[in-house]
């Protein structure tokens, strides 16, 4: 097996966009997904999903505030996703308020 350790990166918008997709014959564990508010005077929300093309979807976060200039992680224990399985984010705001980094360990046979 092998481990591959990576990062992505994301700007959040008011608009659903994957920040991370399990390659395919691949398991992938989430261990950390961080929001960061980048706007030094307003607050803006997120929202985080799991899709799951075969059995379904779950929400990791719903709308949860992030006030101005502060970061919060929203993995407090690690996720284990299977491949094809993907990570989406939305925010309130239409862009320049949250940047999101998800660092993920890729399993291969």
């Amino acid at each position: 097996m092998a481990n591959a350790f990576k990062n992505g990166y994301l700007d959040i918008t008011s608009s659903a966009q994957t920040i991370y997709t399990v390659p395919a014959s691949t398991e992938t564990i989430v261990m950390s997904l961080r929001i960061t508010n980048v706007n030094g005077t307003a607050s803006d929300y997120v929202t985080a999903d799991v899709l799951d093309g075969t059995s379904g979807n779950s929400r990791i976060a719903y709308q949860l505030t992030i006030p101005a200039d502060t970061s919060v992680d929203l993995i407090e224990n690690k996720i284990v996703l299977e491949a094809t399985d993907y990570i989406q984010l939305s925010g309130g705001q239409a862009s320049g308020y949250l940047e999101a980094l998800i660092s993920v360990v890729e399993i291969t046979a």
